[in-house]
């Protein structure tokens, strides 16, 4: 992950297998406003939703569906870069 840059999806273009099950269940999110980053071989997973009124919150997910690390940010690109961030401290350890 260090040196590859996340592809970011919508929760509504990720496959209802076995993937778009694991992250729907992992927390209550806001299914419609979604986006999940993830590389393969990395257990870990990123996502950002809006959250009303102007907020959106980012968060990293374990394997066992479990936030490791989450905050806010203004906007969607401000929360990504923060997941991503996150991420990368993760693939470190």
């Amino acid at each position: 992950m260090s040196c590859l840059t996340p592809i970011w999806r919508s929760f509504r273009d990720i496959p209802a297998d076995a993937e778009g099950a694991f992250i729907s269940c992992s927390g209550m999110f806001a299914l419609d406003t979604l986006e999940v980053a993830c590389n393969p071989g990395i257990a870990s997973f990123g996502l950002t939703e809006r959250k009303p009124p102007n907020m959106w919150r980012w968060a990293v997910v374990d394997a066992k569906g479990l936030i490791t690390d989450e905050g806010w940010e203004p906007t969607q690109m401000d929360a990504k870069r923060s997941a991503v961030d996150a991420l990368q401290h993760v693939v470190a350890r």
